[in-house]
């Protein structure tokens, strides 16, 4: 079999599961509210403020028994998800009111509207919070084609703003990096793909799990040399050997930063520039909402499964917790920019 074929993997089938835990929940909500109503005679609003915040509890622990995903670095705290379910549960009985007193609905049918509400506001938060896999993109990753990143900023092959997206992100870091390499420095690309930024062709050495988007830069003299690595921690570098190290949109796909970080410390020289590109990607920000609305158009209108997987973003960068992120694996950040309302762009060094 030759080394890169794309071989055919069995799956689990992931809509009819999702679907079937939206459907046992909502037969779940609906049974408790119309027993408490009819059989105990509980107010309605509050019947169905019960069977809403059960139907809450039994997706909680569905989706962490169906979809036990251990990459996601951010999940709900058990505290904070009561919280947050009795309050879905509150505004829940407060949109069934509105139906019965304000619209004179009957109850089945005010039930049935709040249910199809909840059902889809449910779908969305649980699609954008669960759904990210770094191990699953990673395999998508590998198979993709070695002018991936290049065919994202032509725009008769995507829309008008993702092409302006990637060319400027790509652009603005070609600049960045200008400004700190020097002649004669050696700098390593970690996560490179085909190194779009490098066209003007500094002495690159390029690190990726996708070896035909690297024999594809190196073609294309993006890069100096290469090395296929399918674990950052272990690069196989020669230690302090590098004046600058580039890591662009990478950390978010991570899955142990710790150990990424301290092999970057190892190859880096003691004076030397480490250079880091990360969504800016806080709850409800402009890449939050852009970002999740293309995975659902790619992953369901598209067809492409890296989407569905969120392409493997698993952490959510802010200055703070890029910061933060930083210190604790021994570097000093420099200088962070937000680039575009989407990107941020930094400099740290070894924090002696």
């Amino acid at each position: 079999m030759p080394e890169h074929a794309v071989v055919p993997r069995w799956k689990y089938p992931g809509v009819p599961i999702f679907l079937l835990g939206g459907f046992l929940g909502a037969a779940l909500n609906w049974g408790t509210t119309f027993f408490l109503a009819l059989k105990l005679a509980v107010n309605p609003l509050l019947a169905f403020f019960a069977g809403t915040f059960l139907n809450q509890a039994f997706h909680y622990v569905y989706y962490n028994v169906v979809y036990v995903n251990h990459e996601i670095r951010m999940k709900t705290s058990f505290p904070l998800h009561l919280f947050l379910s009795f309050w879905v549960s509150a505004g829940s009985a407060a949109l069934l009111w509105i139906f019965l007193a304000r619209f004179h609905w009957a109850l089945p049918d005010a039930l049935l509207a709040c249910l199809v509400l909840l059902a889809l506001s449910n779908a969305l938060l649980n699609r954008i919070s669960t759904f990210s896999s770094a191990k699953m993109a990673e395999v998508e990753y590998r198979e993709m084609n070695d002018s991936f990143y290049d065919d994202n900023t032509d725009e008769k092959k995507v829309s008008r703003f993702r092409a302006w997206y990637h060319r400027s992100r790509y652009e603005r870091l070609t600049r960045f990096v200008s400004q700190y390499f020097k002649k004669g420095m050696r700098l390593a690309d970690l996560g490179c793909g085909n190194c779009w930024w490098n066209v003007r062709r500094l002495p690159v050495t390029g690190v990726d799990i996708n070896a035909k988007m690297l024999g594809w830069a190196k073609g294309h003299k993006r890069l100096k040399d290469y090395k296929v690595c399918g674990d950052l921690s272990r690069t196989g570098l020669k230690t302090k050997s590098f004046d600058i190290v580039l890591m662009s949109e990478v950390l978010e796909h991570v899955f142990d930063h710790s150990s990424v970080l301290k092999e970057v410390r190892r190859i880096l020289k003691e004076d030397g520039t480490f250079l880091i590109t990360v969504p800016y990607d806080f709850f409800l920000g402009p890449f939050f909402v852009l970002f999740n609305l293309n995975c659902l158009y790619m992953a369901y209108l598209r067809g492409s499964a890296y989407h569905k997987y969120r392409c493997g973003h698993i952490h959510h960068f802010t200055r703070g917790r890029l910061r933060k992120t930083l210190a604790e694996n021994g570097f000093r950040l420099e200088r962070v920019f937000v680039v575009n309302g989407l990107l941020l762009y930094a400099a740290a060094r070894k924090d002696r």
